[in-house]
């Protein structure tokens, strides 16, 4: 194992257990699925079973990173799988902060179809009565970094319709405002500004402080700087010049660019076609039964998520 450095890339390291082996998500996945998609939900509320999809990280984004950090090509998968299920499971959560995680992993992995999803399912939440009257909404709390994912998405699409929206809660783009009134120009940055950026994204992994909420922003992506791989990618997208970072967190695996495309195939994940099925057809199916309509439709040798 590399020796690294900074402190805190070890403590992230060491307390996320990026080294171990993902253990098996089957039992829990199905455990949460029989919950959700109870006889009453299937009769009254069918879209909470996509609330499923929600849980269980070994089957999305604890698998990725771990995955990542050992050099496991199917990692990208597994980012993918993460971005959609986040997306599809999303019901009834307005707060602001909660639906940065899922738009960062979309534009991660270039999914637009997801985020535009999830921007119209935001702006149902901030169209909501109470968005104007309870002050829990009023007076939230919003991360720099999900104001950053927004304007990102803003030049990556080439429009969001609630970018200026979201602006007017929380305290600005923070220590992204430097970039936002350069984004034309980096020249006009210190190359020491992205060694803070990276520091900053340390600081974010609830290392030092648990149960903070300055110190929480990044738990999400953990130890993947996926905020400025955005940055760089979206750059990229324009044909804009784009930084070369140097601190040591982009010499870790976690600082690699995603494999575009990943290889992740919703129409083949049992997984997400036992959910969506469900919803789909309002009756509870089991795995078994859904592996033998794939290889149906698409032949006995397909190759079929797990």
């Amino acid at each position: 194992m590399v020796n690294w450095n900074s402190v805190l890339i070890k403590k992230a390291i060491k307390r996320y257990k990026y080294f171990e082996e993902v253990k098996d998500c089957t039992d829990p996945f199905i455990g949460d699925y029989n919950f959700f998609a109870s006889k009453e939900n299937l009769k009254k509320y069918i879209f909470a079973v996509w609330t499923t999809l929600d849980g269980v990280p070994n089957c999305t984004h604890i698998a990725a990173k771990n995955m990542l950090f050992q050099n496991n090509p199917d990692c990208w998968k597994y980012f993918e799988r993460t971005a959609l299920f986040w997306t599809m499971s999303h019901i009834n959560d307005p707060f602001i902060d909660h639906i940065k995680a899922a738009l960062e992993y979309s534009l991660y992995v270039e999914r637009d179809d997801l985020i535009e999803i999830l921007l119209k399912k935001a702006e149902e939440y901030l169209n909501r009565d109470e968005y104007k009257t309870n002050k829990d909404y009023k007076n939230q709390k919003v991360y720099p970094s999900t104001q950053l994912i927004h304007f990102l998405i803003e030049k990556w699409l080439g429009k969001n319709p609630i970018k200026d929206r979201v602006l007017q809660y929380g305290s600005g783009y923070g220590i992204y405002q430097q970039l936002i009134d350069n984004w034309d120009d980096l020249s006009k940055i210190e190359s020491t500004y992205w060694d803070e950026l990276c520091e900053y994204h340390l600081k974010g992994l609830s290392l030092e402080k648990e149960d903070d909420y300055k110190t929480e922003e990044f738990l999400a992506s953990g130890l993947v700087p996926m905020e400025l791989i955005n940055i760089i990618k979206v750059r990229k997208k324009l044909g804009l010049d784009f930084p070369v970072i140097t601190h040591e967190l982009f010499q870790t695996p976690m600082a690699k660019e995603p494999q575009i495309p990943t290889g992740y195939k919703d129409d083949l994940d049992v997984k997400y076609q036992l959910v969506k099925r469900t919803v789909d057809t309002k009756k509870k199916w089991t795995t078994e039964e859904i592996v033998s309509e794939l290889k149906t439709q698409f032949g006995e040798d397909v190759d079929l998520f797990i």
